[in-house]
C-alpha cells in the first residue's frame, strides 16, 4: 500500500466485490475464520497447535521467568443489528492460531513448574450466542483444539496474575507502545493494579520481542504468503485485461477480486483501492465509482490474502494500453526511485538508508514534494506486519517497496509497490508474475 502507516479493513472474497475504503493509521490483519468446528474456539489457524505451542516455547525461553500477559482483540462495537466482522490481534494470533475469539487473553509464566501457560475466555452468554456463534464451555475440549494447558475465565485474570506475580515479582510488558493520547494498552493497566498489591514487583520492557520474533518468516509462512502473491497475481492481471475506457472503477474492481477468488485467494489482505487519473492522487480516496477516461492511468492497489497471511502489490497502467510520453517519463521515475532502494536490500540494511536512496531519485528531478508517504513496510500476518525499523532488516524479512508520485493538476497518482524478502545475500522481488516495467506492461495490454 501506498502509505506506509495506512489502516485498511478487511472482508472475505466470498462477500463479492465491493468497493474499497482506506484510510490513514495502522493496519490490521488480513482473516478468513477456520471452517473447523461449530463452537468457538474451533482450533488453531492456519497451522496445527504445535506450531503455536513452538512459538510460545521461543517466546518464554527468551523471557526465562516472569509473567507475559498478552490480549486478544476486542470485538468492535455496533449499534446496528449485525456484528462488524472480527479481526483478531497479530501479536496475539501468532502466539495461539486463535482467531475467533474475542476479548481472550493469553498468559506466559515461563518459570512456573507446573503449568507456564494460561487462555484465558470471556463467560458465555447464551443469549447473545443465539444471534452471534456458539461457544464451547470450559473443559479439555478447548485445551485439546487450542493446544494450550490451562484455559480459564477472564473475569479471573487479575487474580491470576497476581498469583504469578507474587512468586516471579516480574511482569514483562509485551507491547504495543501507543501514543499518550490512544487508550492505555489493557496489559498495562492490569500491570499497574498488580504492582499496587504485590510489594517489590517491576515491569521490564519487552515490547521490541514479539515484532523481533515475527520479523523473520517460517519457510510455512512464506508458502502461504506465496500462494496470496499467486492469487494477487491473478487479479490484477485480469484487471489489466479488463479495463477499458469508459468503465467505471467499481466495474474493475469487480473483475480483479474475482480474479482473486479465482487464483485461490481466501480473502482480501486489505480493501482494494482502484483509482483513475485524478483519483489516484489522492492516498484516502474511496469512492470508486468513477469512469475511467481514455488516456487516464488506472492505480490498482489491492491483494489477495490466503491462510490469513497477507500481501502487498499495487499497479499503475494507462487505460488504453499505451503510456503517453509524459506518463511513461513519471512511469520510469518512480520505477527508477524503487530500483535505487531494492539495490540497497540485504540483511543488515537500516529501512531510513532506502528510503534516502529512493527521495534522492525524486529530489534529483526536482519532483521530492509528490513522494507523499513512506517508502514501505514489513508484510505477513498484518499486512503491516510487525518489525523495527530503526534496526537492521534481517534476512527473512519480507518488506514493500513502494514509492510514488502524486500530482492532482497533473491529473495522476503513480506508484509501482512490490513484495521482496530479504536473502541471505541480499533481496528477491517475488511479486515478478505482474508486469511492472513499461515494456511489460504494453505488451501485456496489447495481447
Amino acid at each position: 500500500m501506498g502509505k506506509s502507516d495506512m489502516h485498511l479493513t478487511r472482508r472475505s472474497l466470498l462477500a463479492g466485490a465491493a468497493v474499497a475504503t482506506a484510510s490513514l493509521s495502522i493496519s490490521i490483519r488480513a482473516q478468513v475464520l477456520p471452517p473447523q468446528g461449530f463452537a468457538t474456539p474451533s482450533g488453531t489457524f492456519p497451522f496445527g497447535p504445535e506450531v503455536y505451542r513452538e512459538r510460545r516455547a521461543r517466546l518464554m525461553a527468551t523471557l526465562k521467568d516472569g509473567v507475559a500477559v498478552i490480549h486478544g482483540a476486542e470485538r468492535s462495537q455496533t449499534s446496528g443489528p449485525v456484528s462488524p466482522p472480527f479481526y483478531q490481534s497479530g501479536d496475539f494470533a501468532w502466539l495461539t492460531g486463535i482467531v475467533d475469539e474475542p476479548g481472550a487473553v493469553l498468559v506466559l509464566a515461563p518459570a512456573e513448574r507446573t503449568y507456564r501457560e494460561f487462555l484465558l475466555l470471556p463467560s458465555r452468554d447464551i443469549e447473545t450466542e443465539r444471534w452471534d456463534v456458539e461457544r464451547l464451555p470450559l473443559g479439555s475440549l478447548i485445551e485439546q483444539r487450542t493446544g494450550i494447558q490451562r484455559v480459564r475465565r477472564t473475569s479471573g485474570l487479575d487474580a491470576l496474575v497476581t498469583q504469578l506475580a507474587a512468586r516471579s515479582r516480574t511482569l514483562h510488558f509485551m507491547g504495543p507502545i501507543t501514543s499518550a493520547s490512544a487508550p492505555v494498552p489493557p496489559a498495562m493497566e492490569l500491570y499497574g493494579r498488580v504492582m499496587s498489591h504485590v510489594p517489590g514487583c517491576t515491569m521490564k520492557d519487552q515490547s521490541a520481542l514479539l515484532p523481533e520474533l515475527r520479523t523473520v518468516k517460517e519457510p510455512r509462512e512464506l508458502d502461504l504468503m506465496r500462494k496470496a502473491l499467486l492469487a494477487t497475481q491473478a487479479g490484477h492481471l485480469a484487471a489489466m485485461k479488463a479495463v477499458r475506457p469508459g468503465m467505471t472503477e467499481r466495474q474493475l474492481t469487480a473483475v480483479l477480486e474475482d480474479g482473486f477468488r479465482q487464483g485461490g485467494g481466501e480473502g482480501l489482505s486489505y480493501d482494494s483501492i482502484v483509482a483513475t487519473g485524478r483519483n489516484a492522487a489522492s492516498l484516502h480516496y474511496a469512492h470508486g465509482n468513477s469512469a475511467i477516461g481514455a488516456q487516464e492511468l488506472v492505480l490498482i492497489d489491492a491483494a489477495a490474502s490466503v491462510g490469513s497471511y497477507a500481501c502487498d502489490i499495487t499497479r499503475t497502467f494507462p487505460a488504453s494500453g499505451k503510456f503517453t510520453a509524459q506518463q511513461r517519463a513519471d512511469y520510469e521515475l518512480v520505477m527508477a526511485a524503487q530500483d535505487a532502494a531494492a539495490k540497497l536490500l540485504k540483511p543488515g540494511v537500516i529501512h531510513e538508508d532506502m528510503t534516502e536512496a529512493a527521495s534522492a531519485v525524486f529530489r534529483k528531478a526536482g519532483r521530492i514534494d509528490e513522494f507523499t508517504h513512506g517508502l514501505g513496510h514489513f508484510v505477513g500476518l498484518d499486512v503491516h506486519d510487525a518489525g523495527d525499523y530503526a534496526r537492521p532488516i534481517p534476512a527473512g524479512a519480507v518488506i514493500t517497496i513502494e514509492p510514488g508520485l502524486y500530482n492532482q493538476q497533473m491529473n495522476q497518482g503513480i506508484r509501482i509497490e512490490d513484495l521482496y524478502l530479504v536473502t541471505p545475500t541480499g533481496g528477491e522481488r517475488l511479486s515478478t508474475g505482474i508486469p511492472r516495467t513499461v515494456a511489460e506492461i504494453e505488451a501485456f495490454m496489447g495481447r
